[in-house]
């Protein structure tokens, strides 16, 4: 990580600090400013529609601000609310095809649109298994793979933009990345394999 990401890491950890010790709305309103239009970005992305990106980009935000005091720092905190963004993400992707469902559904009866699948109750604990078995393996990358890859992959910024705040090429920026999804595959493939 060169120096420039370093000093946005530290001054992020300071303002979601404040935010949790002492509520305060200013270091909040910068961490806003800070990432809002990346998680909308995001989140857009994955779910295709504006208005319900908007929607849950502002959940992101209000679940950053209940719960700046759960960060742990084992992660950077880009990670930590692109992570908070993706679980929302999947969340709202699911509450929309449950809608979809319940509403080709003819019954007099309300309450039946309201039963959960049964597949479904456990999906939410394995989206977060799956985001933390993910970020455990992502800690055993080398660092600069590790921030090239999450930039990319899970903040969509793109490769230019990368090369600058790591301050090398475009090329090694993309090496970088390929290698850590390679590494990646195979951790994950020696887990599933030791795990199955």
């Amino acid at each position: 990580m060169n120096e420039n990401a370093s000093s946005w890491e530290a001054a992020d950890a300071e303002l979601l600090r404040a935010v949790a010790r002492d509520r305060d709305r200013d270091a909040f309103r910068k961490l806003f400013d800070r990432y809002h239009s990346r998680v909308f970005g995001f989140v857009l992305r994955r779910l295709q529609d504006r208005e319900l990106a908007r929607e849950v980009s502002s959940d992101v935000f209000v679940e950053i601000w209940v719960h700046a005091g759960r960060f742990r720092g084992e992660s950077r905190i880009s990670s930590w609310i692109f992570g908070i963004a993706h679980f929302k993400s999947l969340e709202a992707h699911r509450q929309r095809r449950r809608f979809k469902r319940a509403r080709v559904v003819s019954t007099k009866d309300e309450r039946i649109s309201r039963v959960p699948e049964p597949h479904e109750s456990g999906t939410n604990l394995e989206a977060r298994q799956d985001l933390r078995r993910v970020g455990e393996m992502m800690k055993r990358l080398p660092r600069d793979q590790c921030e090239a890859l999450e930039l990319v992959v899970l903040e969509g910024v793109d490769l230019e933009e990368v090369a600058r705040r790591q301050g090398v090429s475009v090329g090694t920026v993309k090496t970088r990345v390929s290698r850590a999804r390679r590494t990646l595959r195979r951790i994950f493939g020696a887990a599933e394999g030791a795990g199955g």
